[in-house]
């Protein structure tokens, strides 16, 4: 193959290689910073991954937490851990709310007692401006029951992102 009819294909693949790149969405991997312990029902308590920190998050792009779930070893039952929900997000800054998604993975789990299991998180995000500097706060819910009473159950997950320079 000639030299001229080469390089407008070398061409061509690395604008497409460069241009992939420069309007991929950022990647943010938020850290766990609170964990919560409850009876969720009579009988099992749980122990979960409850609110996490993105710090120093782009103005848009794509999110990832990973949530830890523990059934006490005096738990009467196992437990199932079914579905996520993206219940809310928050500020509401001038009458706008940040904008995300939330897609699990790794669901359904199901935890004897004594056991600790794990899901993934990952979703987009756009911050909105506030007095404070630039933030979304995802309210998520976990959606489960008793695997022997069927009794259900929600545990609340809480992400925060910050932009640079944001303030509480």
């Amino acid at each position: 193959m000639s030299r001229t009819r080469v390089m407008p294909l070398l061409v061509v693949a690395l604008f497409g290689l460069l241009t992939a790149t420069a309007f991929a969405a950022p990647h943010v991997v938020c850290g766990q910073v609170g964990q919560s312990s409850e009876t969720v029902i009579p009988g099992v308590t749980l122990t979960w991954d409850s609110s996490f920190l993105c710090e120093n998050a782009p103005d848009e792009g794509t999110y990832e937490i990973s949530v830890r779930v523990e059934n006490s070893a005096s738990s009467a039952e196992a437990v199932r851990v079914d579905a996520l929900r993206l219940m809310r997000t928050t500020p509401r800054a001038w009458r706008q709310a940040p904008y995300a998604t939330a897609r699990a993975s790794g669901l359904p789990i199901v935890i004897a007692p004594g056991e600790t299991r794990s899901f993934n998180v990952t979703g987009d995000y756009r911050l909105i401006m506030t007095d404070e500097g630039k933030k979304a706060n995802l309210h998520l819910q976990a959606a489960g029951r008793g695997e022997t009473s069927s009794e259900p159950f929600k545990l609340g997950i809480n992400v925060h992102l910050r932009g640079p320079g944001a303030v509480e």
